[in-house]
């Protein structure tokens, strides 16, 4: 069997197309970092007439969306498929569109459309009252949290500075926030602040998994965010995670999302 590995924006990819295989056993005996290969997901495409891909996790359990995800399968159609530079892929019954960036013969990143983004204000006025309110100003000083659904739920929480996010204890407090606010609800919690003009610096969380290296649908959403308060005011949005800079273009409700994808290995898996 044939396996590539990709490298995105903070997260590493296994990749085949051989459809005689079974995802989520392979996942658990490749995706081990001690044990296997060692990656975030196993991606299995069918590059039929039209081009889907499943995501498996290391747990073997299936991921419905991933930014990250179909940018490194974009990238592996590119490069098995004489330099196609738009992929139209299918992930969890959608379609999605990924542009590559090429300088000459190199792929520089590449550019994901995402569907249009969808406020819920009248949703988040229920978390200032009550206990959920008092819980959430015990968190935070100035609580600012904004839910949207963007290929699955989400809440931004806007910091009053970087270096309150530096200093947020990132797991004491998500874990305290699905405890009490987002109790029963399963949402990426995403906290983000203002880092230089037009730019932010964003952590993210998911319940189940802990905190996330990047997340293309949490970078547009805090950049959405961040332009309704008028904390930027340009079409384009840098926002830096742990695992790298993610690059946010927006028009209106409208997001793409661009972030660097780089082969690292190629070979056979046993």
């Amino acid at each position: 069997m044939q396996i590539t590995k990709i490298h995105t924006t903070g997260s590493d990819f296994l990749i085949t197309a051989d459809e005689a295989v079974e995802g989520s056993a392979l996942a658990l005996r490749l995706l081990d970092r001690h044990k296997g290969i060692g990656a975030d997901g196993l991606i299995l495409i069918n590059n039929g007439k039209n081009t889907s891909v499943k995501l498996y996790l290391p747990s073997g359990s299936e991921q419905k969306m991933s930014s990250m995800a179909l940018i490194a399968a974009a990238k592996y159609l590119y490069d098995g498929d004489c330099g196609k530079r738009v992929s139209h892929i299918e992930m969890g019954g959608e379609v999605y569109t990924v542009r590559m960036s090429v300088l000459g013969k190199r792929v520089l990143c590449a550019w994901l459309e995402l569907p249009r983004i969808k406020p819920k204000p009248m949703e988040q006025l229920k978390y200032y009252h009550g206990i959920r309110g008092e819980v959430l100003r015990a968190c935070f000083s100035h609580p600012r949290v904004s839910l949207y659904h963007l290929c699955g739920e989400h809440a931004v929480f806007l910091l009053e500075s970087s270096a309150a996010l530096k200093k947020l204890a990132l797991r004491d407090v998500c874990t305290r926030l699905s405890e009490v606010l987002f109790y029963g609800e399963q949402l990426d919690l995403h906290f983000a602040a203002l880092f230089g003009e037009n730019s932010l610096v964003m952590r993210s969380w998911r319940c189940g998994e802990g905190e996330l290296p990047s997340s293309g649908e949490g970078s547009a959403l805090a950049a959405y965010a961040a332009c309704e308060s008028e904390l930027t005011d340009a079409s384009r949005v840098i926002v830096r995670s742990i695992g790298g800079s993610t690059c946010v273009e927006l028009d209106g409700q409208n997001a793409s999302v661009c972030a660097k994808c780089e082969t690292v290995f190629y070979g056979e898996a046993m």
